[in-house]
C-alpha cells in the first residue's frame, strides 16, 4: 500500500505550477462581534463569486464555524499531527461546496518526534486546491491569536461601534500588528447606519495612524439585521437563506472588494503561514 508521503508527493507533483493561495485571518478584539458569522458568510460569497474556498476554524476547543454551517467534522488537523491522517480525509463539505477543516488541537504545544515535514506536505495540498483560505481566530488576544496575526498576510479586523470593541481593537494592533507589513483590512459590524460606519471608521483609522503609525483599508460595514440572529439559530446562513436581501448583498459586495485587491507581493500560502507557526513552539 501506498504510504502517506508518496501519495502527497504524487498529489503536489500534478499541481505544480498553480499559484498559492490567499490566505485571509479573520480576528477581532473580543467576542460577540459577529466574527465567525462574518467568516463563514464572507467564504460563502466568496465561493458566489465563483471561487474555490477553505475555511479553517483556529478558535481552538470550539467548533463555531462548524455550528454556523451545519456540518460535522470527523477529523481534524490534530488527527493529520498525531493520527496519520492526510489532509484530504479532515476536510469537510459545507454550503455550496464550501470546504472546511477543524484545527482541533494547540499547534503551540506539538511534541517532539511529530514528522512536521510529512504535516506541512499535508498543509501545502490546500495552497494548491483553493484559492482562498479563511482562518477564523479566537475571540480577544492570547497566544494563539497573537501567532496567527504573526503568521498572517492579510487580516480582517472586526470592529463594532461597543466602546469596548473599538478599544481591545485597537489593542490588538497595537501587540501584535505594529511594524509588520500586513495588510489589515477592517470591517465595522452592526451599525445602524452609513453615518455611524464613516464616523466609526474615520475615528479608529485616525487614532491607529496617529497613535500606532499602523494603516488601514476600509473594508466597509454591515447593518445590524434581525435576521442574522435568526440565521445563526437556524444553522443557515444569511448568504444562502436571505440571498437577496440587504445584508446577503453588502456581503457579495465586501468579497468582491476583498477579492479584487492586489494580494501581497510574495504570498507564503497556508504553507509559509504553517511554518512561521510551528517555528514559534
Amino acid at each position: 500500500m501506498m504510504d502517506q508521503a508518496e501519495s502527497l508527493r504524487r498529489l503536489v507533483s500534478q499541481k505544480k505550477g498553480i499559484k498559492k493561495s490567499r490566505v485571509i485571518t479573520i480576528s477581532g478584539g473580543k467576542g460577540g462581534i459577529g466574527k465567525t458569522c462574518i467568516s463563514v458568510n464572507l467564504s460563502l460569497a466568496l465561493k458566489k463569486l465563483g471561487y474555490n474556498v477553505t475555511i479553517i476554524d483556529a478558535d481552538l476547543g470550539f467548533s463555531n464555524v462548524e455550528i454556523e454551517l451545519g456540518v460535522t467534522s470527523k477529523y481534524t488537523l490534530f488527527d493529520v499531527l498525531y493520527n496519520n491522517k492526510m489532509i484530504t480525509e479532515v476536510i469537510s463539505e459545507g454550503p455550496l461546496g464550501v470546504k472546511y477543516i477543524s484545527s482541533g488541537g494547540d499547534f503551540t504545544l506539538i511534541d517532539e518526534g511529530v514528522d512536521l515535514t510529512l504535516f506541512l506536505s499535508n498543509i501545502k495540498i490546500l495552497d494548491y486546491y483553493s484559492d482562498f483560505i479563511i482562518i477564523d481566530t479566537g475571540a480577544g488576544l492570547n497566544k494563539v491569536v497573537h501567532q496567527f496575526l504573526q503568521a498572517a498576510d492579510e487580516i480582517v479586523l472586526i470592529v463594532t461601534p461597543e466602546p469596548t470593541s473599538i478599544m481591545d481593537a485597537y489593542t490588538l494592533i497595537k501587540h501584535s500588528l505594529v511594524g509588520e507589513k500586513k495588510k489589515i483590512n477592517v470591517l465595522i459590524n452592526k451599525v445602524k447606519s452609513f453615518e455611524e460606519y464613516r464616523k466609526i471608521y474615520k475615528r479608529f483609522e485616525t487614532v491607529v495612524n496617529n497613535y500606532l503609525g499602523v494603516s488601514l483599508n476600509d473594508l466597509g460595514y454591515l447593518e445590524i439585521d434581525e435576521k442574522m440572529t435568526e440565521c445563526i439559530i437556524e444553522q443557515t446562513p444569511i448568504v444562502i437563506k436571505y440571498h437577496n436581501g440587504k445584508t446577503a448583498k453588502q456581503l457579495i459586495q465586501i468579497a468582491a472588494k476583498l477579492a479584487n485587491q492586489s494580494p501581497p507581493e510574495e504570498p507564503q500560502g497556508l504553507w509559509g503561514i504553517f511554518t512561521k507557526l510551528l517555528k514559534q513552539r
